[in-house]
């Protein structure tokens, strides 16, 4: 019996202490995805500078398609954005994180409207850095396809197509 009592207090530590790592684990995957939502959220507001301030200055995105590579740096997107007139409106599902230190990496699948009409889908690769101000895109590389090669995001067309007038 005094082995059950000294037992049962042992393994309530051991457990307290295996799952407290495991939400700081999760509190940094979120703070990966946030960071990479950032970027849409920038995207969805045409919001050149608030897209500046989610990647490091050397950030670039890579557009890959088959045999074919589109480097466009994270200035220029930004001055492409700043001349839109219809939100960009991108969505992601099921993001993979993986952290090492000060690096991540998030894979998932998104789709892209403008404004209400749907544009595309496929599959982003975030390459972020941890910095003083939080995570930062260094690289963001995606894929863009049209179903079936890709699918649309399983909650439908967004509810919010961005402000009136906008479609």
């Amino acid at each position: 019996m005094s082995r059950l009592i000294w037992t049962l207090p042992a393994l309530a530590a051991i457990t307290l202490v295996a799952t407290s790592g495991l939400e700081a684990q999760n509190d940094e995957e979120r703070a990966v995805i946030a960071a990479a939502e950032d970027v849409f959220d920038a995207m969805e507001d045409l919001d050149d500078e608030a897209f500046r301030n989610s990647m490091v200055p050397e950030g670039f995105l890579l557009s890959v398609g088959l045999g074919t590579t589109r480097r466009t740096t994270r200035d220029q997107f930004a001055s492409n954005l700043a001349r839109q007139t219809r939100p960009m409106i991108e969505r992601m599902w099921d993001p993979e994180v993986r952290i090492d230190g000060p690096v991540a990496t998030l894979w998932t699948a998104y789709d892209f409207y403008r404004g209400a009409e749907f544009s595309h889908c496929g599959t982003d690769a975030f390459q972020l850095v941890e910095t003083a101000e939080g995570w930062k895109v260094v690289v963001l590389s995606y894929t863009s396809q049209t179903p079936p090669s890709c699918s649309r995001h399983p909650e439908g067309p967004p509810s919010r197509p961005g402000p009136p007038g906008s479609q």
